[in-house]
């Protein structure tokens, strides 16, 4: 027996696969152990049960017997190495293999018997190796052609009967697969709208996740830069404080140092008078001991004695604590000035580069406030969001709101800056900043400036000849977009007026050549305009 016609006969006629744990009815037919036990449940409910098969009567549950020798021949042949090929079904006895097979026929064909054979639309080729016995019913070997939806089983002429009998509502096959292909377009637009979800849903993550890393950054860095400023500040004050009390000391100290001198000779001439005095106990000479205090040693004991130590002249005062304590206020306050930018930060953000937009010969510093033309090529991933050319969009966009900040520029190569809308082509002639309605900006090259929008250029000069400094605002309400040149004052150059319908991302392009340095854009911090 051919191997194909053996594993027909070793299919379960449910599940069309090769008998496992194979159970065997009253009425001889055999069938998988969990096909047949479904089948029997759903007859249950009517308490008639038949053969799926023969579809004889039986009068009640029929206790599944196992058959073991199908069992075992399943397992073997399940065992057994695949057959090389199916066979030419003109060819028999002898196995030649087949090239093709003919759905319309159920057939297998050779290279010789194909060249014969119908070249009908009706007749449909397919592979050697897709078995026809899918399309034939089980029992009764005809072809499939009707599906039962009581059932859920695909019926031939003669299986179709037994169903009418029954009352079950049949379909043809191509009917019943054109509603179960219109059912699985449903799910599948379904499935690809959720999908679609999830994408947007996982971009806007991403996108509020650069966001707040690119935040984190600004904050950092002020953060930073307040404590360099706090300490510097710190360090002068105390400085100044620690002046202010040796200042104090040295000045005490020197008044303190004269008074001390003058006492100590005031000391040393009382340590005479006394010796002096002393000296006139030992004389015996009435006459000279009174002739000697007539002397201006003596004063009248009557008289009151104004002794001028008693009132302590040379109490002087103590350092002066109330002056260096308000010196000491007044540094700490002009300290707490550096903190209270804090409550300032709402109103600046730090306008960031979107590296992922970058183009690979841009070079992008670590802060992500500065963009220079490069030789190198960074080989950065292919996406849509980035630039082919020598483009970068910043990371915040704007929907409301007034804004303003600055630029500065190198004096080598050339650049662009300006602003445009997320759906910008990233590629090509229109990717470039003013070629089309999305983009407005200001380009600048060997000292002269371009306005340019929507493929229209204007040239402007700038006041100074080589302006290296811009300031740009924002007025996303009104729909104005303005340039002007920043040195000591600032010269308006140009008003773009525009009826925004985008969020607006900042939009930066620098070039350069192999002869001269690289053109650098630095972008200042953003502030919103009250």
């Amino acid at each position: 027996m051919a191997a194909a016609d053996l594993r027909e006969e070793l299919n379960c006629s449910l599940c069309l696969s090769i008998y496992k744990d194979p159970v065997t009815l009253m009425c001889g037919h055999n069938f998988c152990q969990e096909c047949i036990d479904p089948v029997l449940n759903s007859q249950e409910g009517n308490g008639v049960y038949s053969c799926p098969n023969c579809r004889e009567h039986l009068p009640e549950r029929p206790a599944l017997r196992k058959n073991s020798v199908l069992s075992n021949i399943a397992q073997r042949f399940q065992s057994l190495p695949p057959a090389e090929a199916n066979v030419c079904a003109f060819c028999l006895p002898d196995e030649v293999p087949a090239v093709i097979c003919c759905q319309h026929c159920e057939a297998f064909l050779c290279d010789h018997h194909l060249r014969f054979h119908s070249k009908s639309s009706k007749h449909v080729f397919s592979e050697p190796t897709t078995l026809p016995e899918h399309k034939r019913c089980s029992v009764h070997k005809k072809p499939l052609e009707y599906f039962c939806s009581v059932d859920s089983a695909c019926l031939c002429v003669l299986c179709k009967q037994d169903c009418e009998l029954h009352g079950h509502d049949l379909q043809s096959l191509d009917d019943a697969a054109k509603s179960k292909k219109k059912t699985l377009r449903n799910i599948y637009d379904k499935l690809s709208s959720k999908r679609g979800r999830a994408e947007e849903k996982i971009q806007s993550l991403k996108w509020h996740d650069k966001k707040i890393n690119a935040k984190a950054i600004g904050i950092t860095r002020r953060l930073n830069t307040m404590h360099i400023d706090m300490k510097e500040q710190l360090t002068v004050l105390f400085n100044d404080v620690l002046k202010e009390v040796s200042r104090q000391a040295e000045q005490m100290s020197l008044t303190l140092l004269d008074l001390i001198k003058h006492l100590e000779i005031e000391k040393d001439e009382l340590y005479s008078k006394m010796d002096h005095v002393g000296q006139l106990f030992n004389v015996s000479d009435p006459v000279m001991v009174i002739q000697e205090s007539k002397g201006n040693y003596f004063c009248n004991e009557d008289e009151e004695e104004d002794d001028e130590y008693d009132k302590e002249p040379y109490v002087m005062g103590d350092l002066d604590e109330s002056l260096i304590s308000q010196t000491l206020h007044e540094g700490l306050s002009n300290v707490m000035k550096v903190a209270q930018e804090i409550k300032d930060w709402r109103e600046y953000t730090d306008l960031l580069l979107d590296i992922d937009t970058a183009g690979n010969y841009l070079h992008v510093s670590e802060d992500l406030k500065t963009v220079s033309w490069s030789k190198e090529n960074w080989n950065r991933p292919e996406t849509p969001q980035r630039f082919q050319s020598f483009q970068v969009l910043s990371i915040k966009c704007f929907s409301s709101g007034r804004h303003h900040w600055e630029v500065e520029m190198s004096k080598s190569g050339g650049w662009a800056v300006g602003m445009c809308y997320p759906s910008i082509e990233r590629k090509g002639d229109l990717s470039a900043i003013g070629a089309d309605s999305k983009s407005w900006g200001l380009l600048g090259f060997i000292n002269k400036f371009f306005l340019r929008h929507d493929g229209k250029q204007m040239v402007v000069s700038p006041q100074n000849g080589s302006c290296c400094r811009l300031r740009i605002d924002l007025d996303y309400e009104d729909g104005q977009l303005s340039f002007s040149e920043r040195d000591d004052s600032v010269r308006h150059l140009h008003t773009f007026k525009a009826n925004f319908t985008e969020p607006l991302h900042a939009v930066f392009w620098v070039s350069g050549n192999k002869n001269q340095e690289d053109c650098v854009v630095r972008i200042k911090l953003c502030k919103k305009v009250k």
